[in-house]
């Protein structure tokens, strides 16, 4: 008699949805964007109090927040230049918390070539280090940089690039080059 084979099944794919840290979260939310009493609400509605902040907040929680601020803060304005304009308050918020200060200390040292190039770094900070950054070098001051992120607005992380590059000492242009399902390509030049 014959023992019976094992049927193996594969285990159900499970993927992590990313966590942002309360550091990002105060960056945008106290530091860059000095929320008033209703902004401060409604973020509370979405998850996140800055009076009793988590460690970190699940991705969703990031999105809707960014989402509330957009219209409240920027309602008066179209979706590119409102999600722009957020991502640099972010960069100037964060650059004021402990975690950023200590990266901006060294931007104006390294230049903008490392910069971007250390835009992967960056992202990981930031609670994104499932992101595969690809950069292309496009010439001496321009670079690709392709993105599989599918949980902020290209125009986001753009806005949010050009705060970093003029800690860099350059005035950059940054445009949205493609955008997909599965993320944006922003070409980058200084």
């Amino acid at each position: 008699m014959e023992s019976p084979s094992l049927v193996m099944q594969e285990a159900p794919a499970y993927t992590m949805q990313p966590r942002i840290p309360s550091s990002v979260f105060e960056g945008l939310f106290v530091r860059g964007l000095e929320p008033d009493d209703q902004l401060t609400r409604a973020l509370e509605q979405e998850g996140y109090d800055r009076r009793c902040p988590e460690v970190d907040y699940p991705v969703q929680v990031w999105r809707q927040c960014v989402t509330v601020a957009r219209n409240l803060v920027y309602g008066h304005l179209g979706d590119e230049e409102a999600y722009r304009l957020l991502g640099r308050k972010l960069t100037e918020g964060f650059t004021q918390t402990l975690v950023g200060r200590v990266a901006a200390v060294a931007i104006p040292m390294v230049g903008p070539a490392h910069v971007v190039e250390r835009l992967p770094r960056y992202l990981a900070m930031m609670g994104r280090p499932d992101l595969e950054v690809q950069l292309v070098p496009m010439g001496e001051r321009s670079r690709s940089v392709q993105l599989p992120d599918v949980h902020n607005r290209p125009e986001f992380i753009a806005g949010a690039m050009e705060v970093a590059l003029e800690l860099a000492h350059v005035r950059p242009i940054i445009t949205v080059a493609e955008q997909s399902h599965t993320g944006f390509r922003l070409l980058i030049r200084w």
